[in-house]
């Protein structure tokens, strides 16, 4: 029979996998509860501007993610955008998600499929989705936030990953009548307050026209307004921003992601268990919080797969 994975979460760590697993034969399906793939890679239309509203941008420091950029690079999907303390900042040519969606080709994914738990079977594993959709395989891979994964898998959880935990973080759009005052090439460190990151859309190259402004906030203020007012949180960070709006806001929109950043992350690049069939939990949160730690992870988890099934 055919060796078969259902992987959990289309974003990174899991496209990586997918692609890997593909191309030793196997039958994968993607299952993820978002419109689309990419996960935190996400990129947002509001009117006529873009924005990059999850991860900003990504770095390269594994010979093998190297190897993944310049074959990106030279299909057009990412350019570099600035180069900041010896390390070049990559980004999608149409924003980050552009990225993930050129990845995702030809893989069989399932948008919009909230899984609901994942269950021992005869055949590996059975998958329950919201939908009420069941997929089967025998094995899995998990790439969602690692509190998210363990509910999931229930009695399979195990312990080793029970302390990992995230820092939360919001993130503003707000779109401009007229350029912001972030200066080239479009991209802010606050060294206090509630802002972390300042992203201009427009400087950087995914959006055209009017001003596109990205404001992260802190994990500490994250943390301490996660649950507040939506209204009363955009004030605060807009208030925060206006040393470098430079422009009238004439919209924005409040993203909260609650698992942004690992805070202690794993030290290997997947944790797998074969009780009663092959499970692999993998992402950001195994080997280094970044987009080339999920991608890395990504392979390690189908390299593991591979080597013993």
């Amino acid at each position: 029979m055919q060796n078969s994975c259902l992987i959990v979460g289309a974003g990174m760590a899991g496209l990586s996998a997918a692609a890997v697993l593909r191309d030793a034969g196997w039958h994968v399906q993607l299952l993820d509860k978002g419109r689309g793939v990419g996960g935190r890679m996400a990129t947002r239309g509001i009117g006529g501007s873009r924005f990059d509203h999850g991860a900003q941008f990504f770095t390269v420091r594994d010979e093998s993610f190297h190897a993944a950029i310049e074959n990106w690079k030279s299909s057009g999907w990412v350019v570099p955008w600035f180069t900041d303390e010896g390390h070049t900042r990559y980004r999608g040519i149409h924003g980050m998600n552009g990225l993930a969606k050129e990845l995702a080709i030809g893989l069989d994914i399932h948008t919009e499929t909230t899984v609901a738990t994942i269950l021992p079977d005869p055949e590996g594993w059975r998958i329950l989705a919201h939908t009420g959709q069941e997929f089967l395989a025998n094995t899995v891979i998990v790439t969602c936030p690692v509190p998210q994964s363990l509910a999931l898998v229930g009695d399979a959880a195990p312990k080793e990953l029970t302390n990992l935990a995230y820092d939360p973080c919001f993130a503003l759009m707000a779109v401009l009548d007229g350029p912001s005052l972030v200066p080239a090439p479009g991209y802010v460190r606050p060294e206090s307050g509630p802002l972390s990151f300042l992203a201009d859309n427009v400087l950087k190259g995914i959006s055209e026209g009017s001003g596109a402004l990205t404001v992260h906030a802190s994990a500490e203020f994250s943390r301490h307004w996660f649950d507040g007012n939506r209204e009363e949180i955009t004030r605060v960070l807009l208030d925060a921003a206006i040393p470098w709006l430079g422009s009238r806001v004439t919209s924005t929109q409040l993203h909260r992601w609650k698992f942004s950043h690992p805070v202690n992350p794993y030290p290997d690049p997947c944790f797998m268990t074969n009780a009663p069939s092959p499970l692999v939990f993998a992402g950001d949160a195994f080997g280094s919080p970044r987009v080339e730690g999920a991608w890395l992870s990504g392979l390690a988890s189908a390299k593991a797969l591979i080597s013993i099934v």
